[in-house]
Parts: C-alpha cells; structure tokens; sequence
C-alpha cells in the first residue's frame, strides 16, 4: 500500500477514534439542566415489601446534588443528608452520578406512581421479584448510577421533573442480576419534593 494511502487511512481512523471519544465524553455541566442541581426531600417510598431498610428510605430525609460535586471522571457525587433520628444507609453516600440527556419530565409517568403499602398497584412496581443485568433505558433525561444497596447491585436512575404539581423528581431502583441474592431485590420508587 503506497505511503500516501496509509496516511489517509491512518488520519481517517484517528478521526473516527476522535470522535467516538467525544460523543462518549461525559456531559459538561453547562449542558445539564438547573433542576438537577438542588436539594429534594423524600415524600413517599414504594419499594418492596421485603426491601432491606437501605432501600426502604425514611420519609424526611434529603439529599443534594451539586454542580461543585463533580468527581474526575465527570460523575457528580448524590450527598445523602441525616436528620436527627432519621438516617440514610452509608451505601447511599457518595454514589457517582452520570447524566443522560433526554426529553424533559413534565409529567409523572403511570409506572411511577406511588402509594406506599400498595406498591403492586402500579405495573412497574407489580414486577417483584425480577432483575435486570443491562442498564434501563428511559427516554427521559435523568441521573443514573449503579450502586451496591443492600448488598445488591442495583440501577438507580433519578428522574428530576418541571411538573407544576406532583413530586420534584422520582427516584427508580432496579435490581441488576444476581444468581445467588435475587431474594434482595429492592425494585420500586422514592416520590422527592
């Protein structure tokens, strides 16, 4: 193959390397819209029933999410906040967010509905007992994370929302498989104000 040629093809993979790179580049935080850097408190909590008290998250409790948290690997950190008696689970501090960009949340969808003691009342949170290995895909833009709850992997997924009403933002647990723990699924959703 003449020299020429091997530069061209040379230059042309490394422009493809270049932009593969950036397209899977983490988002800046100029892109990241203002709703999901605040303070939300925890208004309702529809896991299930047999949940550990890691998943099952004391109403009243908060946690923030901070533009000034943002780790080297261009996650941002979820800052679990206690109150008094009322305590998170330390797994649930420092958990690394990513962004992923999507359609605004402007209304509650019906799978996150949530009335607490009546989780098989919606049909996301009817599906006890299930896991899921590859990260959810929701067409939503949210925050998303994998973190070990309870001793189990699970998919967290925040869902800040520009409803006028209705909770600010819903937090979404899925189990990840797990062959010998699938016992420990805390699958269900945390309402935010």
């Amino acid at each position: 193959m003449p020299s020429s040629r091997k530069f061209i093809l040379a230059s042309a993979i490394a422009a493809q390397c270049l932009v593969g790179s950036l397209a899977g580049s983490p988002a800046q935080a100029a892109d990241i819209p203002d709703n999901f850097f605040q303070e939300w408190t925890v208004s309702k909590n529809c896991t299930e029933q047999h949940a550990g008290l890691a998943a099952r998250v004391a109403k009243g409790l908060k946690f923030r999410i901070s533009r000034d948290t943002k780790a080297a690997d261009g996650s941002y950190v979820f800052q679990t906040e206690n109150t008094g008696q009322q305590r998170w689970n330390a797994n649930w501090g420092g958990i690394k967010l990513q962004y992923r960009p999507g359609p605004e949340m402007k209304t509650l969808p019906a799978d996150f509905e949530c009335i607490p003691g009546q989780e098989a009342s919606s049909s996301f949170l009817a599906m006890s007992n299930y896991a899921q290995a590859t990260e959810p895909q929701y067409e939503q833009r949210h925050w998303y994370a994998l973190a070990r709850i309870n001793g189990q992997l699970e998919h967290i997924l925040i869902f800040p929302s520009t409803s006028a009403s209705g909770p600010k933002a819903v937090i979404v647990m899925q189990s990840v498989t797990a062959s010998n723990s699938i016992q420990l699924d805390d699958n269900g959703v945390i309402h935010l104000d």
